[in-house]
């Protein structure tokens, strides 16, 4: 592998690695980058991977090369405390839970002792917590270097750090946010610049993951919290030009918000969630009454626009504002009246609010032309990029020319004797009623098996809670649930407590490494097919329908493999480990295209005998 990338190295061109758990990727495309001489800038999956690169694979490297590494660490933007934020989120009138105040006021204790400002150093908040979710950094209402914080600001900080640095750390949403913020800068009249450095070495890992990545980071959306900002900032911006005459502005900025929410209301209905589309199944067009909200709102957004770019010019204040204000009117015309079929169109409900989205049906093109025709090295590694042997899948999907280079390394470790794979044929399929209580039964079974130390993904959250209510009554092993605190502490609770159960999600099914005996089973409860009412889903489904092409075996099973091997792969994670993997969907087995998900498997001892599988943890766990 290291001979792979540092070709691609000395030839600036492209290398797709697939290197099976134990090859050991990471060093393998440190050493030769590093080595180098060039700046490096590597782009992980997860948090938790950029984690483990940091505080376990660098100080590797550094002992490898006898000599430290100049290194900085970029996250996302949602990871860092935004300052502006929670001065706002303190002074906010509308403020009126104590317990609220409370946790606020614990964010700024720890403001002021933090240097990086990453939030996933505070203690006591969950990942979905909505205080802290209030006061992180966003896109949407960033003020750039017209906010008042711009020289303390975390997230400009560790920026400026990355530039500077020799190896950069970082996440596909930040690379793919950079890739967008360039697609800007082909307009002469744009003002930013790009936030990684563009020339340098390019390793992405984990690119297994990328396609859904870029297309949120290709796409456009707006939120409630967006018009939110928006109206308080033309307020301030406001009082500070004119404070005697912001009464029509000051009455606008009202309004704003209850036309967003009536909108969106009109929009949605009683559903969570719906794609805008004429004329296509499972779809809406926006309604009359909508269109009225929509104009109504958009009358009161341009007037605000207006006012505000007068006040910005006077005051050399905020003078990004106009431009958010036009973007948040943009997107609503983009989702409400486009006509282009190459972007699929959502209105989502989420918390009080909501927000309006357009994504591209194919990026594929597109990370073609910004990603890898620019003429610098780019390694693509993972551990799940085949489908029964083959890569096409994953550069079809990705656009990656034709002629770049392909390594795939097969793992070094004994699944034959070290893993079952337990395939049960006597279930009811997930369609049965019956089904979702014989996974309960079967999942405490396999718990009680191998004395809990047993990790259970499931494909949707009603399935995870219904778990979690049912599971403590059944097993007597503490049982952990993803969301009940922020994920980092939540794992290492998992690691000490020693014979615990954690019930996740799709989201553990990557950068999860619990080595040695406290994870010694997983469970997935069905086979990871998206949900069939997912838009995209659908959306790429028929335009792959529309080439000829059969969306169900072409996309959605391969996809469903390549999740499936994710989960398989968070067992065997050192060369003693030994367990159980368990698929409770017997289309695994029963459905011709189960064969595709049991050929891309490493190649463990399979059984559809639940005694055997007992029998067997009986004699090889202890």
């Amino acid at each position: 592998m290291m001979e792979a990338v540092d070709n691609a190295i000395l030839t600036d061109d492209i290398c797709i690695v697939e290197a099976g758990t134990g090859v050991g990727k990471t060093l393998a495309y440190l050493v030769p980058a590093v080595a180098s001489g060039r700046q490096t800038v590597v782009a992980t999956g997860t948090r938790t991977l950029m984690e483990q690169l940091v505080d376990k694979d660098i100080p590797i490297l550094e002992e490898i090369l006898k000599a430290p590494v100049n290194l900085a660490v970029l996250k996302g933007r949602s990871n860092y405390l935004c300052l502006s934020r929670l001065e706002a989120e303190l002074n906010s009138p509308d403020l009126f839970h104590d317990d609220d105040r409370r946790r606020l006021t614990q964010i700024r204790r720890w403001s002021r002792d933090t240097t990086t400002g990453d939030i996933a150093e505070l203690a006591g908040f969950g990942e979905d917590d909505q205080v802290l979710r209030s006061v992180v950094c966003d896109a949407e209402v960033c003020g750039g270097f017209a906010c008042p914080h711009h020289e303390e600001c975390f997230l400009f900080r560790a920026r400026a750090r990355a530039m500077e640095a020799d190896l950069v750390v970082t996440n596909h949403h930040l690379l793919m946010a950079d890739l967008a913020m360039s697609a800007r800068l082909d307009d002469p009249d744009a003002d930013s610049g790009p936030l990684l450095p563009s020339d340098s070495i390019l390793i992405i890992d984990e690119a297994h993951g990328l396609e859904d990545v870029a297309t949120v980071a290709f796409g456009l959306s707006t939120s409630l919290a967006a018009v939110a900002e928006a109206a308080r900032d033309s307020l301030t911006l406001a009082s500070m030009a004119d404070p005697a005459g912001t009464r029509v502005l000051h009455n606008i900025c009202r309004r704003v918000e209850d036309e967003y929410l009536k909108l969106l209301g009109l929009v949605l209905g009683d559903r969570e969630r719906v794609r805008i589309a004429p004329d296509l199944p499972d779809c809406v067009t926006v309604s009359r009454q909508a269109a009225k909200a929509w104009h109504d709102l958009d009358a009161d957004l341009e007037h605000m626009a207006l006012e505000v770019s007068e006040k910005a010019a006077e005051t050399d204040r905020m003078t990004d504002l106009p431009r958010r204000i036009s973007e948040i009117r943009f997107i609503l015309a983009e989702v409400l009246g486009g006509v282009d079929l190459s972007m699929v169109r959502l209105v989502e409900k989420r918390g009080r609010g909501g927000t309006f989205s357009a994504y591209p049906v194919d990026v594929s093109d597109t990370l073609r032309q910004r990603l890898f025709l620019r003429g610098r090295p780019v390694v693509l590694a993972s551990a799940t990029m085949s489908v029964a042997g083959s890569t096409a899948f994953f550069r079809e999907r990705l656009g990656i020319p034709d002629g770049a280079a392909e390594c795939i390394l097969q793992s070094p470790y004994d699944y034959a004797s070290h893993v079952v794979l337990y395939t049960p044929t006597d279930m009811a399929q997930p369609n049965d009623d019956a089904w979702a209580d014989q996974v309960l039964d079967r999942t405490a079974g396999l718990i009680n098996a191998v004395g809990g130390r047993t990790l259970v993904l499931f494909t949707s959250r009603a399935a995870m809670t219904r778990a979690a209510e049912a599971l403590p009554q059944r097993v007597p092993f503490p049982v952990l649930v993803q969301g009940s605190m922020q994920r980092k502490e939540l794992v290492e609770r998992f690691k000490r407590t020693g014979n615990a159960v954690l019930l996740a999600s799709n989201a553990f099914r990557e950068g999860l490494d619990i080595a040695g005996d406290a994870l010694s089973c997983v469970i997935m409860d069905r086979l990871p097919f998206e949900p069939p009412d997912e838009p995209l889903l659908n959306a790429r489904s028929e335009r792959i329908e529309l080439y000829g092409g059969s969306a169900f075996s072409d996309y959605q099973v391969p996809l469903a493999v390549i999740r499936l091997r994710q989960g398989f792969g968070r067992l065997v994670r050192r060369r003693a480990d030994k367990g159980v993997v368990a698929v409770l969907d017997p289309r695994i087995i029963t459905k011709r295209y189960g064969q595709s998900f049991i050929d891309s498997l490493p190649p463990a001892t399979r059984t559809g005998d639940f005694q055997a599988v007992i029998d067997w943890c009986g004699r090889n766990l202890r």
